[in-house]
């Protein structure tokens, strides 16, 4: 597609609907299409710990979400702090730079697959990014200047809605971010009950999550719900 056709194609595209997860649904469908990609998440806040996924467009996005949230590291993170895009195959120097997400990554989408992040810029400000999975190689199908116009299109849309960024304090509801925010709760108890503070609360569930195979969010559920009790986290999978 030519540069000057996105724009129309991105207005009528990401304002059919006004919701932020329903934006965020249309910009990852159009992602994945003009990217070729197998699949897309977006994320706001990508830095931990108010990070909160609006939509991931199938099960192996919102793994690959998940487990750059336990781990805290991999090209979401990354495109936020940089503010550039980031891609990298699996088999090559992803391995180096992401030493956990990489091989992780490579159960889920296949030691071929291709994983790439877009930062979402408004008003010059990163406030998120795009992370896109391919399951075999090859280059993303749209240069990256219209690649960072489409994510940042998304961004602008996401910015006029502020449900969008209430989101990340959203204490109810079944919404992706409802399980941020038990997060970010059953770290704050944590922190409040022996370790101290919310970032050291937040390694223990990430270590938890990582060591027992488990949804980053399910694990904090049961620390909320006290099935989980700190002691054990201490003494969790990857203890000793």
């Amino acid at each position: 597609m030519h540069a000057t056709a996105l724009p129309s194609r991105l207005s009528s595209a990401l304002a059919v609907e006004t919701a932020a997860t329903a934006v965020a649904r249309r910009a990852c469908q159009l992602l994945r299409g003009l990217l070729d990609a197998d699949g897309a998440a977006i994320t706001l806040e990508t830095s931990a710990p108010y990070r909160v996924t609006l939509h991931a467009s199938d099960q192996r996005a919102d793994a690959l979400e998940d487990l750059q949230d336990v781990l805290g590291e991999g090209p979401c993170m990354d495109a936020f702090e940089s503010g550039q895009v980031v891609a990298a195959p699996l088999r090559e120097e992803a391995q180096e730079r992401w030493p956990f997400f990489a091989p992780a990554a490579a159960e889920i989408i296949g030691p071929d697959g291709l994983v790439w992040a877009i930062p979402m810029c408004s008003a010059g400000q990163v406030v998120g990014s795009v992370t896109l999975y391919r399951t075999r190689p090859g280059s993303p199908g749209l240069p990256v200047p219209d690649a960072q116009l489409v994510a940042d299109a998304a961004a602008a849309a996401l910015a006029d809605d502020p449900s969008a960024y209430e989101a990340v304090t959203a204490p109810t509801g079944e919404d992706c971010w409802s399980s941020r925010a038990v997060i970010h709760q059953a770290a704050g108890m944590l922190a409040a009950h022996s370790v101290g503070s919310t970032e050291a609360a937040l390694g223990w569930l990430r270590g938890y999550a990582f060591g027992s195979g488990r949804h980053l969010a399910e694990v904090a559920r049961d620390v909320v719900g006290r099935t989980l009790p700190p002691a054990q986290l201490r003494s969790g999978p990857l203890a000793g």
